[in-house]
């Protein structure tokens, strides 16, 4: 009986210790569905990474996250009207830390083992990763570890210019709409015309900013255009956000190459997905609100960092199965040790920072009056 009863204690520890590992923090402010549309484009980029057959799905992955981004900074920027510092401030104590920890972690090691096997050190890469520029480096100066964050200078840059364009249009929702439009269209055509002249030792045209940021634009301006009276007849259409989320994965899933027609589509049905979800009775809401969709899309952005080291190794051997399992790993450490963490103390610093200057100013202004 004792030793039953010190079995079933240990078990007891182990399965509260997983739960305390697994455990993700919920944040008031953030819409669950959204969550979970998370949770879909990490879980169709790594399924696109695992399963060669279905390599081009994680592209729509990443579409996915691209659309999802401008839906809220247009919510963000335009709607909320959040001052720029405050968003350029967030920005960075999301995606900064945990891309640094990343860079600096993968670079080392990549250097020693090419240093072990006699090769020239890998230094273009690791650096342009980590300055958001590494979707205009020469082909041959990529490394494989590090050619995810093209997508994450295509943000990165999609931010600053939705910056710029907040600042133009004086956060006046149709101008922003427009001049988003406008420019979307530019990199529409810039697009395809990389796409008809190559440029040799190039990375593909759709990894680059001045193309792919049309994706952000797009939904940026869809969701400003929805705000009105017929946006809110759009949302009322339960079936409309399954059914274009679906068209966006058809038309890229098949095909062996990216051309900018199935590229626009694929942005077109994608940003018609993100801006239409929000039904409250929607069998696709409730869907996204699923736990295990949520819990995935917590962790999404350590997950999208980590998963490239593994995705990887699956060239030289490692199965898919243990790609998977040591992505997440990876990713629940780079969450609860790194990104977690310093956001909220980042974030934490700058509200202080802005409540003791708004002090001073005020005690400024009493005195002034006093006087």
């Amino acid at each position: 009986m004792a030793v039953a009863s010190d079995i079933e204690s240990v078990v007891t520890r182990c399965f509260a210790a997983a739960k305390s590992t697994l455990q993700l923090p919920q944040r008031a402010d953030h819409l669950l569905y959204l969550d979970g549309w998370r949770g879909i484009c990490i879980l169709l980029v790594l399924v696109g990474h695992v399963s060669p057959a279905l390599g081009r799905i994680s592209n729509v992955g990443v579409e996915f996250f691209f659309v999802l981004s401008g839906r809220l900074m247009a919510e963000i920027l335009i709607v909320n009207r959040q001052p720029l510092r405050t968003f350029l401030k967030r920005r960075i104590a999301r995606i900064v830390p945990a891309l640094a920890t990343y860079v600096l972690i993968v670079g080392l090691t990549v250097n020693l083992l090419v240093w072990w096997g006699g090769a020239p050190p890998v230094i273009a890469s690791p650096i342009a990763a980590l300055f958001f520029v590494h979707n205009y480096l020469p082909l041959d100066a990529v490394s494989m570890s590090f050619e995810h964050t093209w997508s994450l200078a295509v943000e990165e840059h999609a931010y600053l210019l939705l910056m710029l364009i907040a600042l133009l249009s004086r956060r006046k929702p149709q101008l922003a709409a427009g001049l988003a439009v406008g420019i979307c269209a530019l990199t529409f055509a810039n697009g395809l015309w990389l796409w008809i002249h190559p440029q040799p030792n190039a990375q593909p045209f759709f990894w680059r900013s001045d193309v792919r940021i049309a994706s952000v634009l797009l939904s940026f301006s869809l969701f400003i255009l929805a705000k009105g009276s017929w946006g809110e007849g759009l949302r009322r259409l339960s079936w409309l956000a399954p059914v274009a989320a679906f068209l966006a994965i058809l038309t890229m899933i098949d095909v062996s190459f990216v051309d900018p027609f199935r590229l626009t589509l694929c942005t077109l049905f994608s940003a018609i997905a993100v801006n239409s979800l929000g039904v409250e009775s929607s069998m696709f809401r409730r869907l996204l609100e699923r736990p295990i969709l949520i819990w995935f899309g917590t962790l999404s952005f350590s997950l999208y960092l980590w998963q490239q080291i593994f995705y990887t190794l699956s060239h030289f051997q490692l199965s898919a199965g243990a790609a998977v399992f040591l992505s997440i790993g990876c990713a629940l450490w780079s969450f609860k040790r790194v990104e977690e963490p310093a956001r909220n103390y980042l974030n934490s610093k700058w509200r202080r920072e802005v409540a003791r200057m708004t002090d001073h100013s005020a005690g400024s202004h009493r005195a002034t009056a006093s006087a």
